[in-house]
């Protein structure tokens, strides 16, 4: 590849693990410095998105119609919307060169991006606050009994969605709750050298699971299946 190709497959993932990207990247200085820099970018775009929610938020937006839903988000404080619409663009900007058209390329990318970061910020989530989060996406976990260790606003393809991690017997499995509006492809399974993932399309939301353990995929798709609820 040339150095803008490589360039283009940073910006369309700064956090890319192309065999050819990764051997550019310990020859090249500058190289290196481009992709740190998006990646410092790209987190403070997801810092960015780590508004608080509102006490009660939950139970009013699961009974509020979904076109009503809709409207009320264009009501939401313009930090909000300024960040969702700088991620937006700057999503598109990455994305439209191509590199990655699915979800499952998307979850695996956030799984290795998140993966530092996650280990040393795991701590239990208390249920009511991560039902907060899912009411943005009008859904809650309803009777839930495994322990939740992360919850944090991710992006895919500029859509604003829910990267959860759920305690499981082996260490941890990575749930991602995606809106329905993205343009990517959902991939019904996918894996890499060492995660597998799947997807279920459940009302409103696609919900991603990825594992390096291939019984948390025989156990956790079923449980959210039957405790992950989206509202009318």
């Amino acid at each position: 590849m040339t150095n803008t190709e490589l360039r283009r497959l940073l910006l369309a993932d700064p956090y890319s693990q192309h065999p050819v990207l990764q051997q550019a990247l310990q020859q090249d200085a500058g190289l290196r410095q481009f992709a740190q820099q998006l990646q410092q970018q790209q987190q403070a775009l997801e810092d960015a998105l780590q508004i608080p929610v509102p006490p009660m938020l939950a139970e009013q937006l699961l009974h509020i119609p979904q076109q009503q839903k809709r409207q009320w988000r264009w009501l939401t404080p313009l930090a909000l919307a300024a960040s969702v619409a700088m991620v937006s663009l700057l999503g598109l900007n990455w994305y439209q060169q191509g590199y990655a058209s699915d979800i499952g390329s998307h979850a695996l990318a956030h799984v290795y991006h998140e993966q530092d970061y996650l280990l040393s910020h795991a701590r239990a989530q208390p249920l009511d606050e991560v039902n907060l989060k899912l009411a943005n996406f009008g859904a809650s976990l309803q009777e839930w009994q495994d322990e939740i260790i992360y919850a944090r606003y991710c992006t895919f393809q500029g859509v604003r969605s829910l990267h959860l991690a759920v305690k499981t017997a082996s260490g941890y499995a990575t749930v991602f709750v995606i809106p329905k509006d993205t343009d990517l492809k959902a991939t019904p399974h996918f894996a890499d050298q060492q995660y597998q993932g799947l997807t279920l399309a459940m009302q409103n939301a696609n919900v991603v699971v990825v594992s390096d353990n291939p019984a948390d995929l025989q156990q956790l798709p079923a449980k959210l299946q039957r405790k992950l609820v989206f509202s009318a």
